[in-house]
């Protein structure tokens, strides 16, 4: 170690003797570069606490052995909680800790230059410059690997306590606990004077779990308006979201664009005001889980499948209709579905061959075969005007999903 002291002996004096200018400049220089940490004379103070907290360790470079991981001071530590707790994002801290590697690397290297070719070698120049550059890069690794640590187990639990908030709050606006004034001044969201549409977003599993948020903020931009939203799980959310009066309806109740890929979006109708807050949230509930049988379905709107959701309240009675008008189409899975739909489609654009080809992209000879084939595996024929076949039809991939078909 005696060596090694004396070799490293030029950095420790650098350090002793400028580490405190060094890292003061350094406060100054985060203040004006990143501006978001440091809004007021309190988060300066903390900033400033955090910034030479790290001194220490910098001079007991070369001195002490290496640590399996540095650890990061207390006052590092606050700032951190501290910024996650404003909403200051992850990556002001990360640019500073990086601008501050920078910074104490370049006042490092001129003092080096400026020292004497007779104090220090060529080669020992070198050395110095290298060692300094890993050991600095190896204590502000372990620094930053803490700082992502620290604040994403704060900014979770931030938003666990802010999600519990919101659903007691809703929770209890719903059953008529509290008036809307009280809920709009806890929720920061406008709910009796506008008109509002709501929708259900999912994302797949093996996606990101940070792409629900973006997904939520994608759709809510595309109805126009603020919004509120609430966590039903790890990769759903349910949103309320302000729309100007009649827009939602004169748009035909349709996105302008598509979701983002692997997001699934089920959307309520326009209604307003207090009620209406109540209604969008039943809709968009309601409609959700039509997306489980028909993912390719989204963006689905709440006024297209109205008949399917009211059916689905008595999944038992549901089962029995599809059964009843599909029978032994219902054994036929996945291939009864192509039949399912085409006629479906059939029924839809008026009994018409040649528009059903045109929309599932088909001959209109095999649109012909399809319906005979349906109409022998069913024993009956197909008419125009059967609500029940219809509404079967409708109803088929959605309780064909716990292989229901079965069981009747």
């Amino acid at each position: 170690m005696a060596e090694t002291t004396d070799r490293w002996s030029f950095y420790r004096e650098w350090i002793e003797a400028q580490g405190d200018v060094v890292f003061e400049r350094l406060v100054d220089l985060l203040t004006e570069r990143v501006p978001r940490m440091v809004p007021n004379d309190v988060d300066r103070a903390l900033l400033r606490a955090s910034v030479m907290s790290h001194l220490p360790s910098f001079r007991s470079f070369g001195l002490v052995a290496r640590p399996r991981r540095w650890a990061i001071p207390k006052p590092a530590r606050a700032l951190v909680i501290a910024q996650a707790d404003s909403g200051a994002p992850l990556e002001s801290l990360l640019m500073a800790y990086e601008i501050g590697k920078v910074e104490i690397w370049k006042a490092f290297l001129e003092a080096v230059r400026a020292e004497s070719h007779e104090a220090l070698s060529a080669d020992l120049r070198l050395a110095l410059l290298e060692v300094v550059m890993s050991w600095t890069s190896d204590y502000l690794q372990d620094i930053n690997a803490q700082v992502v640590e620290i604040y994403s187990t704060r900014t979770a639990h931030l938003s666990n306590r802010e999600g519990a908030q919101v659903r007691e709050t809703l929770d209890n606006f719903i059953a008529g606990d509290i008036d809307v004034a009280h809920a709009e001044k806890l929720l920061g969201y406008s709910i009796a004077s506008c008109a509002h549409v709501a929708f259900v977003v999912a994302t797949a599993p093996d996606l990101p779990a940070g792409r629900l948020d973006a997904a939520v903020s994608h759709v809510a931009s595309m109805l126009g308006g603020p919004f509120l939203a609430l966590a039903l799980g790890a990769r759903s959310a349910l949103v309320w979201v302000t729309v100007r009066e009649g827009s939602w309806t004169a748009f035909g109740s349709r996105l302008p664009s598509r979701p983002p890929e692997g997001a699934m979006v089920a959307l309520s109708s326009e209604q307003y005001g207090a009620v209406g807050f109540r209604r969008v949230r039943e809709e968009a509930l309601s409609a959700a889980p039509l997306l489980e049988a028909n993912p390719s379905a989204s963006p689905l709107c709440f006024p297209d499948v109205e008949a399917e959701t009211l059916a689905l309240q008595d999944h038992q009675a549901a089962r029995r209709l599809v059964h009843r008008q599909l029978g032994a189409l219902l054994h036929q899975w996945p291939a009864g579905l192509d039949l399912i739909q085409t006629v479906q489609v059939f029924l839809e654009t008026g009994a018409s061959p040649t528009r059903t080809a045109r929309q599932l992209h088909l001959h209109p000879n095999t649109v012909t075969q399809r319906l005979k084939k349906f109409e022998k595996v069913r024993g009956r024929p197909t008419e125009v005007g059967d609500l029940p076949l219809w509404l079967a039809l409708r109803l088929a991939p959605m309780v064909r999903l716990d292989h229901a078909a079965d069981d009747f």
